[in-house]
């Protein structure tokens, strides 16, 4: 018998390579550059959304939710995409029901898609 979950929609790719290596022109050096400055930057927009979901800040949370959506999306780091978009829409309708769900999600799928990109990524070649 199939019920609604039974049939669930493709699941969205972790990483978008085909993304990633367009964002770099196949430069492996740079795509090795870019991947290093996302997670540095992921990682610091989640201090900031943790603290303004704690402190019920719509606002930033508005902000930080869309620049990371925004990069991630741009550097092909498709899994981030949707919980950041939940995050964002409803920072901007003025709550953040559900923040610490979706931002759980949001830490899941960047720990996954760092290890995807550790696993996957070119290593960058030792220097002459």
């Amino acid at each position: 018998m199939n019920t609604p979950d039974s049939n669930p929609q493709p699941a969205t790719p972790l990483v978008d390579l085909d993304q990633l290596q367009s964002a770099c022109d196949g430069d492996a050096v740079l795509m090795r550059e870019l991947v290093d400055l996302y997670f540095g930057q992921a990682d610091q927009i989640m201090v900031g959304l943790s603290k303004g979901i704690a402190e019920g800040d719509v606002g930033e949370v508005d902000h930080l939710a869309h620049k990371l959506a925004g990069s991630s999306l741009a550097c092909g780091m498709s899994a981030l995409v949707h919980p950041l978009r939940q995050l964002e829409m409803n920072a901007k309708a003025g709550h953040l029901d559900g923040a610490p769900k979706w931002f759980a999600q949001v830490g899941v799928q960047l720990e996954a898609v760092r290890r995807f990109m550790h696993d996957h990524l070119p290593q960058t070649p030792p220097s002459p």
